[in-house]
């Protein structure tokens, strides 16, 4: 430190110091590495001395920062949830695991906490992508089906609603499907409005496309709520709930960052990202888990279905794998396992 040179309370030299501001940051924060602390660091040395710090330099994320352990996601409120839960219930094998969802991107980034902020860098970079997405209204109307190499996975279709679902669009073709519905039914054109904020957010996170590339078909929106051994037993439910299923609506006014913090944790919401641009005041209308404030909304609540019945498909054993959803780098390695049918 030069001669001369005062230092205050918070350990800063004051404006007669001529040495690195970065050297002083880091004396600053000696005690600690949250970004808090690194902010308020940059600020404090900003203000005594006058001049501005350079900018931390952000990581640019790839596919190797993606992890089965994280989503964004449209999800129908808890509301909604008694007809579907009743389905996934006895069928399907996340149950336990998974709220009622459609996956917009997953797998998606490691929640690592403040000292990172991957969810809050993220957040803020999905508010930004939808802001000319407004609110819309999906309807969950009919179900269809994937077929896996060793099982099948039955879903409710998210089409459009009022004159969106009116629209002549082939996307409730087969063909646009990527065949993987029952050829013997037909269903509705998929909403438009989750498919351009899919799009919104793979334009953002370009990265974090696998929904997209999984098929040649691209990205076929779906709400999973059960798997089959075989086309034939998928097939045979599919009607079955086609024939009982009430029709239901529901407004997307936000996505969701979801994830978890191991292979049988429940999924916890994270982040509310929300919809067009006058949605919100505070931090862009994004709410955050843990910022402090009434957490009363139906998105604040921990995962925590019924039990499942006795012979539910989520009691049955699963195969024995190597959890590897904390580790970092390594490729396709550190990104864990994913669910098919979520």
């Amino acid at each position: 430190m030069q001669r001369g040179a005062s230092v205050n309370r918070g350990g800063l030299a004051s404006a007669g110091f001529r040495g690195s501001p970065a050297r002083t940051t880091r004396s600053f924060i000696r005690g600690g590495s949250s970004r808090s602390h690194i902010a308020a660091a940059r600020a404090a040395v900003s203000e005594t001395t006058g001049e501005a710090m350079p900018a931390e330099t952000e990581k640019e994320w790839t596919k190797r920062d993606l992890r089965h352990t994280s989503a964004v996601v449209i999800c129908p409120p808890t509301s909604t949830w008694e007809p579907i839960q009743r389905i996934r219930a006895v069928n399907d094998k996340s149950y336990t695991r998974w709220m009622p969802h459609i996956n917009l991107l997953y797998p998606f980034l490691l929640d690592d906490g403040e000292d990172e902020g991957n969810f809050d860098r993220a957040a803020a970079k999905a508010r930004e992508a939808l802001r000319d997405i407004e609110p819309f209204t999906v309807s969950l109307r009919t179900f269809g089906h994937f077929a896996h190499a060793k099982s099948c996975t039955v879903w409710l279709h998210p089409s459009g609603h009022g004159e969106e679902a009116d629209d002549d669009d082939d996307n409730g073709s087969p063909e646009a499907s990527g065949g993987f519905r029952n050829s013997a039914d037909s269903l509705p054109p998929v909403s438009d409005s989750v498919m351009a904020t899919q799009a919104a957010l793979e334009r953002a996170f370009p990265f974090a496309n696998d929904l997209s590339t999984i098929s040649p078909a691209g990205f076929t929106p779906h709400l999973s709520v059960g798997q089959y051994d075989d086309k034939e037993t998928a097939s045979e439910a599919e009607s079955a709930m086609n024939a009982t299923w009430a029709p239901m609506t529901f407004e997307v006014d936000a996505v969701y960052i979801i994830s978890r913090a191991g292979p049988d944790a429940p999924f916890e919401f994270k982040a509310r990202v929300p919809l067009g641009a006058s949605a919100g005041a505070s931090a862009g209308g994004v709410w955050r888990r843990g910022d402090g404030d009434a957490e009363t909304d139906w998105w604040t609540e921990v995962y925590s279905p019924p039990p499942p019945p006795e012979g539910a498909r989520c009691l049955r054993p699963k195969p024995k794998r190597r959890w590897r959803g904390k580790k970092r780098g390594g490729g396709r390695g550190g990104r864990g396992r994913g669910d098919p049918g979520a």
